[in-house]
């Protein structure tokens, strides 16, 4: 898979949380992360994805599965998760 990098951010003024997957290749990961997070117990808002010259931005808003908001330590969690599985290729589809 293509390098990537992952950023977790809280939006502004609201519960939800922002995952922010940059891809330099482009293919999206959107399926992939949709499974992983869903295994996770995350629920996904909403998902934007920006095709620039470099790669695939790709913005996922997120909270938790019962809509409360992501805490600190869960984002760190999550952030890694999602991370560790892009660099590994090792991220389930949303099929699975």
């Amino acid at each position: 898979m293509a390098m990537s990098e992952v950023r977790f951010n809280t939006a502004k003024g609201g519960r939800a949380s922002l995952l922010e997957v940059t891809t330099t290749g482009r293919r999206s990961v959107l399926d992939r992360v949709r499974g992983l997070l869903f295994r996770l117990g995350i629920q996904i808002v909403r998902v934007e994805s920006l095709v620039r010259d470099e790669g695939i931005f790709e913005r996922f808003e997120i909270v938790e599965h019962d809509g409360a908001e992501i805490s600190r330590r869960r984002a760190a969690v999550i952030r890694s998760t999602v991370r560790k599985a892009l660099r590994s290729g090792n991220v389930p589809n949303a099929a699975a």
